[in-house]
């Protein structure tokens, strides 16, 4: 009996050593890193008032994590071995912010840290020329688009009405105008005239298109129109817009859905999946993925309804329709820079995002109520956007600031802008006369 009692004195004696082992060991299993856990913070971009950074981790250990700078909290979640973007907003211009990473069971311990300068602003300091040309009576010209390559090289397109020589107005109009840094030369794109050049994209000084087929090499023009589906006197197709990355990749959209691309070689439609106008079409190289983001815009502008707006994604000559919510009415205009942020414009108002996964297109903060036909940008800092009335507008990385009354026009509307190395170049019509004015900012 007494052994009997020996044995089970033993037995509970063991168990409860290995339940206070087992618990022991639970109890220090703690969410700290392993030794090989590698985690990285690394510094993506960063505008005047926002930052990216990149969380990365190389364990399965999955510790909850915060990144701080300062007292400021900016993320605190569950650390994987995927990539975590982390976007910062509400900082100041031309600033030092240092983000550190600290572990969520050890708040002393800070596993890697990165220092992130923002942007400083830009001057709104712009002195402004408009140059007009057409002659009275001769008939109503316009300018469409303009390409900025350098000061002394820029190209605007659309028609031009001047007298003959009798001082009779000549059927035969101009379709461009071309600065040289000196003065302005009235050109007939192609060799020839009577026809309305509708836009103009620019790669280099000696490769400039003109309407998706015509390109000058800087002595003579050529025509690539191989395969091109888009006749404007085939199926009555108004080309828009162009963009490209080079001479081998670009793209023109138009009228009625319309969307094409060149390789080099020849031209394809692609399928738009839409009907409505295409007005703008834009591409940003996103570094992280190596390769293009590729959006278009649309709708019908002046004539839509509030729903009949569109904005297409491009990739691999495959269109995806994306979430518009938000950006109420027809686009004329998209710029955005690639995983940051995304503009758009139209009849109805100004919208932004900071990703497209976000639902909603949120308003953008400026004042004017009027339309705005296009929207261009170089960097964060240096974003201009035209349209009715001569509206001319430059956001500088914290404000968005109207020249109506210094730059716009008399009687007219910019129906195109882009900016370029501290130039502004709108274009359009004041009255009967084609306009361009040329925006300088004084650093």
């Amino acid at each position: 009996m007494k052994l009997f009692s020996k044995k089970i004195k033993l037995f509970l004696l063991l168990a409860f050593i290995t339940s206070l082992l087992l618990f022991t060991a639970l109890s220090c299993d703690t969410t700290e890193p392993k030794e090989n856990m590698q985690v990285q913070l690394t510094e993506l971009d960063a505008s005047c008032t926002e930052a990216w950074l990149k969380l990365s981790a190389a364990a399965p250990v999955n510790p909850t994590v915060k990144i701080k700078t300062g007292d400021r909290i900016v993320f605190e979640g569950i650390l994987t071995t995927s990539d975590t973007m982390i976007y910062v907003d509400s900082l100041s211009p031309s600033t030092d912010y240092t983000y550190k990473v600290e572990l969520a069971a050890n708040t002393n311990k800070v596993t890697t840290s990165t220092t992130i300068r923002t942007m400083d602003t830009t001057s709104h300091n712009f002195t402004w020329q408009t140059f007009t040309f057409g002659d009275a009576g001769a008939g109503s010209s316009y300018l469409n688009d303009v390409a900025i390559i350098n000061e002394n090289d820029i190209w605007a397109v659309g028609e031009i009405y001047m007298n003959d020589s009798l001082g009779n107005p000549d059927p035969n109009s101009y379709n461009a105008v071309h600065w040289d840094g000196t003065n302005w030369e009235l050109k007939k794109v192609g060799g020839y005239g009577g026809w309305a050049c509708r836009t103009v994209f620019a790669f280099s000084e000696n490769d400039v298109w003109f309407d998706g087929t015509i390109k000058w090499d800087g002595a003579n023009y050529s025509l690539h129109n191989n395969g091109f589906p888009l006749e404007p006197n085939g199926d009555g197709w108004q080309i828009n817009k162009m963009w490209g990355g080079g001479s081998n990749n670009l793209y023109a959209v138009g009228n009625g859905g319309n969307i094409a691309h060149y390789n080099g070689k020849e031209w394809k439609k692609i399928s738009s999946g839409t009907e409505l106008d295409i007005n703008d079409i834009y591409g940003a190289f996103n570094e992280e993925i190596g390769e293009w983001e590729i959006l278009a815009v649309g709708g019908n502008i002046l004539h839509g309804g509030e729903s009949e707006r569109v904005i297409l994604k491009i990739k691999e000559n495959q269109i995806q329709q994306l979430k518009a919510e938000g950006a109420n009415w027809p686009l004329s205009s998209i710029w955005f820079k690639s995983n940051r942020k995304y503009y758009v414009v139209g009849s109805g108002g100004k919208f932004q995002k900071n990703n497209l996964n976000e639902e909603i297109w949120e308003p953008l903060n400026i004042s004017s109520n009027y339309l705005l036909y296009r929207i261009s940008g170089g960097e964060f800092n240096e974003i201009a956007a035209a349209g009715a009335f001569g509206e001319l507008l430059y956001f500088n990385g914290i404000r968005w600031n109207s020249y109506l009354d210094e730059a716009g026009l008399n009687y007219g509307i910019f129906f195109s802008v882009i900016i370029k190395n501290n130039i502004i170049a709108a274009v359009g019509f004041d009255n009967q006369s084609a306009a361009i004015t040329i925006g300088k900012r004084i650093n």
